[in-house]
């Protein structure tokens, strides 16, 4: 990753992302791949078997939290290797704002996929459809997880430097 002093773009990250929803698609492929159906979701929370979206969830909220850890220390990584690069943010502390960062996306991740369970329950309810679009569907949510936390995770780290300048 090269060093930019340049807000981060949510497109910059479509790589990364990209290799994540591949790497989580083939790994929920193993878990449905035997499976006639696979609900989307269930009407209770307590539901037995494999649900893809409660697969998704645990992906979104681990990799969310990895990611921005991931993404925090390449980025300063980057912004120590440069030139240009302010010493605000040269010397960002990983526990002092790279954990809060991913204690905020993991959270941000968290409620987003409540809210929009919650909706999904409420106004479509249980719905199955087969393993090769639940293994789409986890690939897809790994891939805007991604996203979503490398991007806020530079532009965090971005203007915590501007304000301590």
């Amino acid at each position: 990753m090269e060093f930019s002093n340049e807000p981060p773009r949510l497109l910059q990250s479509s790589a990364g992302a990209g290799v994540n929803g591949l790497i989580n698609g083939a790994i929920s492929w193993s878990a449905f791949k035997g499976l006639g159906q696979v609900p989307l979701s269930v009407d209770s929370i307590a539901a037995p078997g494999v649900t893809a979206l409660g697969n998704a969830a645990t992906v979104d909220f681990a990799l969310t939290f990895i990611i921005t850890s991931v993404a925090f220390f390449v980025f300063r990584g980057s912004a120590r290797k440069s030139s240009i690069a302010p010493s605000a943010l040269k010397s960002l502390t990983y526990w002092r704002m790279g954990f809060r960062v991913a204690l905020q996306n993991t959270l941000l991740v968290f409620g987003g996929f409540v809210a929009t369970a919650v909706l999904w329950q409420r106004f479509v309810g249980t719905l199955v459809v087969g393993p090769v679009l639940a293994t789409l569907v986890v690939a897809m949510l790994a891939v805007l997880a991604t996203a979503i936390a490398d991007w806020r995770t530079r532009r965090e780290m971005l203007q915590a430097q501007a304000t301590a300048s």
